[in-house]
């Protein structure tokens, strides 16, 4: 049984070590179909390289700090991107590859990994490099035996697609949307400001569901906000957001990373206490009107006065509006129609594969994962 389940014993969610020189170490047994092109596993000190690449394949330049904080300081480990270079130059024309990331098969540990920035750079894109990295990548030792998901692009769909590899894109996450003040959505909908206030003034109270939620609350029951993440939210993470098949256990250490150690997006995070011992957590991204509920992480019983006092915070905190996305069978949908959240389809794509269990990592119904999961851009 594993440790973080033996009665009487931490409730921990352990953090592997980093693979990344092992990765780095094992042999690839095949070289690229083309000579003009070198494809290989790329070294620490490539990253640099990459990060020119990335902001040069998507047209836009991401700080610096931000690429490190991905790429270096994530605490299951380093990027394990791939390169495709031009002999004749020795320039980079494509990367790939993954992040380290917390993925288990119920109480199943995997080696997890979450597949981002597949760029080329423009004036190679459409002209066959995918498959020529394809070919060298998969004859990696570990090739087949990652648990990954991602979020491809419509580019990146549209490759997966013509190169017969998108059985694991399984649709777009699901969308709502809870409605704080509902003046600045009118305006931001072209609506002139009187009529906007106006309308806004007669709207918000039809979408304040959420503010009776945790009407039944008790004395002892009580939202504080987290300065930092600590271990004894292991347990909390393990008996409210246990899957029975692909989820992603988020420990002290990833939390603090992912959303407080943020070099530039703020976040807040809050825990739920009852008689001082936490039972509930929330994480919320703020950016003036807009808020992004990022973790939700509750039993039933306690859902509805996180989620009251949540919104609340978001509310009093400047935001219009709070959004949310997760795959379909995400278990707190029915409490996020009672807060009023507006249902809508995202254009955020899923993709997902075990392959070791290929057809049952195939299936929507398979995964839970949050926004902070996926909107690390």
């Amino acid at each position: 049984m594993p440790r973080w389940q033996l009665e009487g014993h931490p409730r921990l969610i352990p953090t592997p070590p980093d693979l990344f020189d092992e990765w780095l170490s094992l042999p690839v047994t095949e070289e690229s179909p083309d000579p003009r092109f070198r494809v290989r596993p790329a070294r620490e000190e490539d990253f640099e390289r990459i990060y020119d690449c990335v902001d040069e394949g998507f047209g836009r330049k991401r700080p610096r700090a931000m690429f490190d904080w991905m790429y270096r300081a994530n605490p299951y480990g380093r990027a394990r991107m791939w390169i495709t270079e031009e002999v004749s130059s020795g320039r980079l024309l494509k990367t790939g590859g993954i992040f380290p990331w917390p993925i288990w098969r119920g109480d199943d540990p995997r080696m997890g990994g979450l597949g981002g920035d597949a760029a080329t750079v423009p004036d190679w894109q459409r002209k066959g490099l995918s498959a020529i990295r394809r070919v060298v990548r998969r004859s990696h030792p570990w090739g087949k035996s990652m648990t990954t998901f991602a979020g491809p692009n419509q580019g990146s769909r549209i490759v997966m697609k013509k190169a017969g590899e998108d059985s694991g894109l399984l649709g777009a996450l699901r969308g709502g949307v809870a409605v704080l003040r509902a003046a600045p959505l009118f305006e931001r909908a072209g609506v002139p400001g009187a009529f906007a206030r106006v309308g806004g003034a007669i709207a918000t109270p039809i979408f304040s569901a959420w503010s009776r939620l945790g009407a039944r609350a008790d004395a002892a029951t009580r939202l504080i906000e987290i300065d930092r993440f600590t271990t004894d939210l292991d347990d909390v993470t393990l008996r409210t957001m246990h899957f029975p098949k692909y989820w992603c256990p988020h420990n002290a250490a990833w939390l603090n990373w992912r959303y407080l150690d943020h070099p530039f997006e703020s976040y807040s995070a809050f825990a739920l206490t009852v008689d001082e011992r936490p039972v509930a957590y929330s994480v919320l991204r703020l950016a003036g009107a807009e808020a992004s509920l990022s973790e939700f992480a509750a039993e039933p019983a306690h859902a509805g006065a996180l989620m009251a006092e949540t919104l609340r915070v978001a509310r009093e905190s400047g935001a219009a509006w709070v959004n949310f996305f997760a795959t379909p069978g995400w278990r707190h949908w029915p409490v996020f129609r009672r807060a009023g959240f507006l249902p809508y389809t995202t254009n955020n794509y899923f993709e997902a594969k075990d392959w070791l269990d290929q057809e049952a990592s195939e299936r929507f119904d398979a995964w839970q994962v949050t926004p902070g999961d996926r909107d690390y851009h």
